[in-house]
């Protein structure tokens, strides 16, 4: 450590951000990282992988901007053929809009999983034969700050 504080600032920043990313510099100052390894057992359930970015603007009200973001999702049933007939990977949509001093956000989140295990009360559109067992449960949030 004595090696390291004996170097120039610029150095120090470097190696601390790119070489070991353990810290982020934020207004002068080091910002600890998450360790993302930590947490790794969490990939099951949430993804950092946008397949899918969009940016819409309002032409009459430049103020009104609309973020459209799509997450892949790690399946939550692993159906081997899944591919082969077309069905798709679970997903999550996240739309952020800026509207004057007020963010909206909507959130909708699709996973394929057996009909045992959701509550449903008519089958979905996107019923497959095949997966007679298996239908979409649909997770829609909003909320306004």
């Amino acid at each position: 450590m004595e090696i390291i504080q004996k170097l120039p600032d610029d150095i120090i920043v470097y190696i601390y951000t790119i070489i070991l990313k353990k810290y982020r510099l934020h207004d002068g100052k080091f910002i600890k990282r998450i360790d993302i390894e930590k947490y790794k057992f969490l990939e099951k359930f949430i993804s950092r992988k946008i397949v899918f970015l969009n940016i819409k603007t309002n032409f009459e009200d430049n103020n009104h901007i609309t973020l459209e973001m799509k997450y892949k999702l790690n399946n939550l049933n692993p159906l081997s053929d899944r591919t082969d007939l077309f069905i798709d990977d679970d997903m999550m949509y996240v739309y952020i809009t800026f509207k004057e001093n007020t963010v909206k956000y909507y959130i909708q989140r699709f996973r394929l999983k057996k009909i045992e295990d959701i509550d449903i009360k008519i089958p979905s559109i996107y019923y497959k034969a095949d997966y007679k067992d298996y239908d979409w449960e649909v997770f829609s949030y909003t909320y306004e700050i």
